[in-house]
């Protein structure tokens, strides 16, 4: 990725205290119209001179916040996914038992895709079809994540638990779950033939997993 910390970007008369808010805020106004075309027109379908015009920027100067279309999409992963989310709430939940962690992970996720239907919507379509976008995505956001429920659970659990069951699948098992779950509500259309609310769904997923995990014994 480009390292912005040496490239002077043309920009209107900005006062020098307000220069790096302004590029933050260009940034995102061109991540924003990125992932709106490409769920529109795809990836692929989607040039750089495209984003560009979508934002009012001449291709060259589009090129001077992002080197590239891989760049575009990295800093969307970043930025975007539910990465940061996990990362924040688990660190704000360090001391709390873990069944109350697992129970705020799993709504704090549903509401993380809620907010994010549209770039979901465009992962699903995008990356079965592209094994090096899918690689991206598993690298700077599924494994990461991954790792950290691996590492809390092998934090937390006793160790007659952690004896039958591998940290690494139950910690995945636990996102793709809700992700799976959601996505088959809200994008596939189940929740239009068998409605069910946040509450119940994120309390349910929740429970199999501590129960599955936990044998029944909170920790």
């Amino acid at each position: 990725m480009t390292n912005r910390s040496v490239i002077l970007y043309p920009m209107p008369k900005v006062a020098a205290k307000d220069r790096d808010a302004f590029v933050e805020s260009r940034r995102d106004e061109i991540l924003e119209a990125a992932v709106r075309l490409w769920g529109e027109r795809g990836f692929a379908g989607t040039s750089m001179a495209a984003v560009a015009r979508e934002v009012g920027l001449t291709k060259g100067t589009l090129y001077l916040y992002f080197e590239s279309k891989d760049a575009l999409l990295d800093e969307v992963l970043r930025r975007y996914s539910l990465r940061p989310d996990v990362e924040g709430l688990l660190a704000a939940l360090e001391s709390r038992p873990l069944e109350e962690v697992v129970r705020l992970l799993v709504k704090a996720t549903w509401h993380g895709l809620e907010a994010r239907k549209d770039l979901v919507r465009l992962m699903l379509r995008e990356l079965p079809a592209q094994i090096d976008k899918a690689d991206r995505f598993m690298t700077q956001v599924m494994l990461p994540v991954n790792r950290l429920l691996a590492e809390l659970l092998e934090a937390r659990l006793p160790a007659e638990r952690l004896a039958k069951l591998e940290p690494w699948v139950a910690g995945r098992t636990l996102m793709t779950m809700t992700v799976t779950f959601w996505a088959s509500q809200e994008i596939l259309g189940a929740g239009r033939h068998v409605p069910v609310s946040m509450e119940a769904a994120t309390d349910t997923l929740a429970e199999l997993f501590l129960n599955g995990v936990l044998g029944g014994a909170a920790s």
